[in-house]
């Protein structure tokens, strides 16, 4: 869903942060990506010619919430650890840093609860990478904003699913909406305090059937808070009984058809151009495969990118999306 811009300055800034990353390396690999996506396309086979161009490491697996329909929030992640390792993360981030120029320091899970989120910023953004945190905003005090500030993060993404706190905690369980809105106009102020251009501060909404009526008020009450945009996201559910709870009305909100899953054919560009690491440093195909169901191993040598398995699950998406029970979720 396209996002509504609230400060265009803001927005244009990033945009520009983001094409300072590239050099010509990370540019002809992003131009390898989309030969070797459209090849399978046109040719039904996996031709995978690029690298990825993003990568996303979960630094926490844990969250202070217990959303629903969230897998971490049902208990059923597998993880061997709960917060990734600063050298498990620069590992990672140095294999991939000379083709990918854009990490996602988060996956499942909250990642301010790792403590060190700051200095993976710092580091993310020593080695070239632009840095993006999403989080449920329940640690944006002046101390934490500082830091990823000074860290020198890009952008930040607030999951704000509420305009007060009856309709907030209806998904988001466990949550003070006013805390939110707190750390929204803490990191607003903090910035300005500091003339900082960064982060881009994005209030995203997790549309469902509670708050769905709020969406015309939504765009004035984020730029009361300072945020630069506005983002509608579609939910995601695990059967019927979320579905029926959870999803909303307008079918433009909805990322399901009206009886059954949505049907996917062809491939998914995202394998072929996402790295996505567990906590524990495993490489999953995608960000849908949460548990994870299908890991495809640790980067200890191997070149996971092109092994036998990721091609296969590539071939998998391409000829039978709907038996793929991870891709009934996705939007793609």
């Amino acid at each position: 869903m396209r996002p509504m811009v609230l400060q265009y300055a803001a927005f244009f800034n990033d945009l520009l942060r983001l094409t300072k990353r590239l050099n010509p390396p990370r540019l002809w690999n992003y131009l390898m990506i989309y030969i070797g996506f459209w090849l399978s396309r046109l040719s039904g086979r996996v031709v995978v010619l690029g690298r990825p161009f993003a990568v996303s490491a979960e630094v926490a697996a844990i969250c202070n919430l217990r959303c629903p329909e969230c897998i971490v929030g049902l208990g059923k992640t597998i993880r061997e650890s709960k917060k990734m390792d600063t050298a498990l993360f620069e590992q990672i981030l140095k294999k991939h840093r000379r083709h990918s120029f854009y990490t996602n320091l988060y996956f499942q899970g909250e990642p301010f609860l790792n403590r060190d989120l700051h200095h993976l910023i710092g580091m993310a953004s020593r080695l070239g990478y632009y840095t993006s945190v999403s989080t449920n905003g329940h640690f944006l005090d002046e101390m934490r904003c500082r830091e990823i500030i000074d860290a020198g993060l890009d952008r930040l993404i607030v999951s704000m699913d509420g305009l007060d706190q009856e309709t907030y905690a209806f998904y988001r369980r466990g949550g003070s909406w006013q805390k939110v809105a707190d750390g929204l106009a803490a990191m607003a102020r903090v910035k300005k305090e500091l003339g900082a251009p960064s982060p881009m501060l994005v209030v995203q909404f997790l549309v469902n059937r509670k708050n769905e009526a709020q969406i015309p008020a939504l765009k004035y009450f984020a730029r009361q808070q300072g945020a630069d945009v506005v983002e509608l996201k579609s939910m995601q559910v695990y059967g019927e009984e979320g579905a029926s709870a959870f999803l909303p009305g307008d079918e433009r909100f909805n990322r399901y058809a009206a009886k059954g899953k949505r049907k996917k054919k062809g491939p998914c560009f995202r394998l072929w151009s996402h790295a996505v690491y567990t906590s524990d440093g495993v490489l999953v195909p995608c960000c849908y495969d949460k548990v994870p169901q299908h890991p495809l191993g640790k980067e200890t040598g191997e070149d996971l990118w092109f092994s036998p398995a990721m091609h296969a699950f590539r071939k998998k998406v391409m000829t039978r999306r709907e038996d793929t029970g991870i891709c009934s979720n996705c939007n793609e």
